[in-house]
């Protein structure tokens, strides 16, 4: 079972992710939870989000304390003291939004860098890097096929726009 752990500010689109990651698993047959943690609902405060997905019905109900993927979409968060390590299984994977190309975490035996801000504001203009750090994630760990997840991002964004956000998701996923 995939357990992530997704770590951002207010406004970056991370609760969103979450609940296109998991439409993506549901499009391919997997089961998944989408799992949003609330705290000060304000741009750029720190927000957690969880999700999970498995091959077989999901019995725990529960956040999300032993992640072996964690998803970074903000590195100053750790200017914040905030601990991206903390819990991560031996083994794990990380894909973090930077665009410092030699950016490593011991902690992690993965690391995927993607300079989602740029790919994001290239294709989309100033809005969330979601579905840019969601190519990247798949890429990284297989856990959903870059198709499904394209489907699952038209689907959360009709028209026009989601063919854009697909094609970006894409982009990411080529790039990680």
């Amino acid at each position: 079972m995939w357990e992530f752990k997704f770590y951002s500010r207010g406004g970056q689109g991370a609760v969103t992710a979450a609940k296109i990651l998991i439409n993506a698993a549901i499009l391919e047959g997997k089961y998944g939870q989408a799992i949003p943690s609330y705290g000060q609902e304000r741009k750029g405060a720190p927000v957690y989000t969880y999700a999970r997905i498995a091959d077989a019905p999901i019995d725990v109900k529960a956040y999300v304390y032993r992640p072996n993927c964690v998803i970074c979409f903000d590195t100053s968060l750790a200017d914040l003291g905030i601990d991206i390590t903390e819990g991560v299984r031996p083994g794990s994977t990380l894909i973090v939004n930077t665009d410092d190309k030699a950016y490593e975490n011991p902690a992690f035996e993965k690391v995927c860098v993607i300079d989602a801000d740029k790919i994001t504001h290239e294709r989309l203009g100033e809005v969330p890097p979601n579905v840019a750090m969601l190519g990247a994630l798949a890429k990284a760990t297989g856990c959903v096929g870059i198709d499904s997840l394209k489907k699952a991002v038209m689907s959360k964004i009709p028209g026009k726009a989601g063919e854009k956000n697909a094609e970006t998701c894409a982009a990411a996923y080529e790039n990680a």
